[in-house]
């Protein structure tokens, strides 16, 4: 008796970890990790060779193919597949975000602690669930030491010749 137990268990723990291993790949309430056909542009019109930290750069984004909506709400029932938001980088989308939002025209605060030289902001597109997608798109910066107070009121210093930067950028989603 106590082998066909065994017998029985075993085959129900396998049997178990056959179907575990069925659900893996679930997509759980139809979200997925892009937004079909979407693309953003991401421009400023400060002076990219000439960021300072502590610094306000204006942006403005374009999104096409993207329902913005605050990721605190839900968004509409006939949103829910294009439905996101953006999320604002420096340099690293593996670091915290500097802005999420779903706004169009946004002030990214360069943090006080930057230092010198070729930066880059990244504006990335996630699914109204905080999900990323593989939509984003860069605007290059360099960042100037200060001398005197810190701020948009600084006097920047120049650190040598800068990166190539960009003021404007577009991308487009490999979804």
């Amino acid at each position: 008796m106590k082998a066909r137990h065994f017998i029985v268990c075993g085959s129900l723990a396998w049997l178990g970890f056959i179907a575990a291993g069925c659900t893996a790949n679930a997509d759980i309430h139809d979200n997925n990790v892009t937004i079909p056909n979407a693309t953003v542009n991401f421009t400023t019109a400060a002076d990219v060779n000439n960021v300072v930290p502590d610094q306000t750069v204006p942006v403005a984004v374009t999104v096409q193919n993207v329902y913005l909506v605050d990721p605190s709400e839900t968004p509409p029932a006939e949103h829910v597949a294009d439905a996101g938001h953006l999320q604002i980088y420096l340099d690293d989308v593996s670091m915290p975000p500097l802005v999420i939002t779903a706004q169009v025209n946004v002030d990214i605060k360069i943090p006080a602690q930057t230092k010198a030289g070729g930066h880059k902001l990244i504006c990335r597109v996630h699914k109204h669930d905080g999900t990323p997608t593989s939509t984003k798109v860069e605007i290059s910066i360099t960042v100037k030491v200060t001398v005197g107070p810190v701020g948009n009121d600084a006097a920047p210093v120049d650190p040598g010749p800068p990166d190539a930067g960009s003021a404007v950028a577009d991308a487009h989603a490999a979804d």
